[in-house]
């Protein structure tokens, strides 16, 4: 005869879906790839007489928020004068769009760059212009290639002192092979940095104020290309804002999505993001032997984007968690979310231990065992065959029973 015997206890029981390339979506810029572009505050242009007449107008209804305008190069020479810049300074201005100014420097020793220092003033006199953005010095000619770098910043120090001495903001232009290996001195340090590198971002490792991504940018009132710039914050431009919560418009939930603003703690912008749906809550642990103390498994929620929440968004209770059976855990959301999510999990009884199996004469068998703690009963499953498949039956036994007879035996 071949008994099997089974022997089991019981128990009573945050928005943006597809970002525009190069555009503001609620105080937060993307790139062509959809990526964020680190420390951006806004969007601008670059101007000169080679982008014709333009339409200031047209240019005030777009996404456009300042311009940089282009006085002329070199020395102070009428000759060497923008065409466009008095034309250019009177669009901006009548139509409320800020703007800075910058001059293409061939300046080889800083006689020459006192010279355009002159070239500058001269004609921000003659127009009148008021820039509340920088003066920017290009540097990057043919000429002062060959120059040392101690010359160069002799150079843009010289034109540097003199702009700021007249009142104006100032700054240095070039490409980013230039500020990575010619524009080195430190006094580089305490001037704006205008970047050029048309790229999906900026390779420049240190702080910098404006990008210039492209020159081949299209705005509606500019018949031709045009250079197209990200201003930055200084402090923000290499690692990023730095945001904060400011406040909650809406909630989210496991079935909606909600919607709060930051402000960045560094330089102060302000971007208005999704909030993720809640998602899944999961245990660390899911099944315990009980031991009589109380279980508490660890949890981790996540929202729909695959993110894992903060435990500043909320808190967790356990209700069940110390005898056999299933125990609850409680999620109950706060501040960004509001809801409750619930997860159980299980705790087992400790193994039953055997005390004697006693086959009476092949007709019935007598077990004992020691009685568990914390068990609302036993269930004994017992077959004819190793696979508890052939005649298998099943009792039910009291919690208070440390003992039972199976009599339907039948011999093989």
């Amino acid at each position: 005869m071949i008994l099997v015997v089974l022997f089991c206890c019981v128990w009573c029981s945050t928005l943006v879906e597809a970002a525009t390339a190069w555009t503001n979506v609620d105080g937060v810029f993307y790139n062509d790839k959809g990526e964020v572009i680190k420390g951006a505050l806004s969007k601008g242009i670059d101007v000169s007489y080679h982008q014709g007449i333009i339409d200031w107008g047209k240019v005030k209804q777009t996404d456009i928020e300042f311009v940089l305008i282009r006085c002329g190069y070199g020395d102070d020479d009428i000759g060497q004068d923008d065409k466009y810049f008095k034309q250019n300074i009177q669009g901006c201005s009548e139509n409320n769009i800020q703007y800075g100014i910058y001059i293409y420097s061939h300046a080889i020793n800083t006689e020459m760059a006192k010279s355009e220092v002159n070239h500058v003033l001269r004609l921000v006199r003659e127009t009148n212009a008021n820039p509340t953005y920088p003066i920017y010095y290009d540097i990057e000619a043919n000429e002062q290639e060959k120059l040392s770098n101690d010359l160069l910043g002799n150079i843009a120090e010289t034109f540097c002192n003199k702009i700021l001495e007249a009142g104006y903001k100032v700054g240095i232009y070039s490409n980013l092979y230039w500020w990575n290996n010619r524009l080195t001195d430190k006094r580089f340090e305490n001037w704006d940095k205008w970047v050029a590198q048309y790229n999906s971002s900026c390779d420049y490792s240190r702080q910098y104020n404006i990008w210039q991504f492209t020159d081949g940018g299209k705005v509606p009132g500019i018949p031709e290309s045009v250079g197209v710039n990200i201003l930055l914050a200084r402090e923000c431009s290499v690692s990023g804002h730095t945001y904060a919560l400011q406040s909650v418009i809406k909630k989210a939930t496991t079935t909606h999505l909600g919607v709060a603003t930051y402000k960045c703690k560094v330089c102060g912008n302000n971007k208005k993001d999704l909030i993720q749906k809640l998602k899944k809550v999961s245990l660390n642990k899911g099944s315990f032997v009980y031991n009589g103390k109380a279980n508490k498994p660890a949890v981790t929620i996540k929202d729909s984007s695959g993110k894992v929440i903060s435990k500043l968004y909320y808190t967790v209770s356990y209700s069940n968690n110390i005898k056999p059976g299933y125990a609850e855990v409680k999620v109950k959301f706060k501040k960004l979310y509001k809801g409750i999510m619930n997860k159980k999990f299980i705790i087992k009884p400790a193994k039953v231990k055997l005390s004697k199996i006693v086959n009476q004469k092949g007709r019935m068998i007598k077990i004992t065992w020691e009685k568990s703690k914390g068990v609302g009963g036993y269930e004994i499953w017992y077959a004819n065959d190793k696979k508890l498949k052939k005649g298998r039956k099943i009792m039910d036994v009291k919690a208070s029973s440390k003992a039972i007879i199976i009599k339907e035996i039948k011999q093989k």
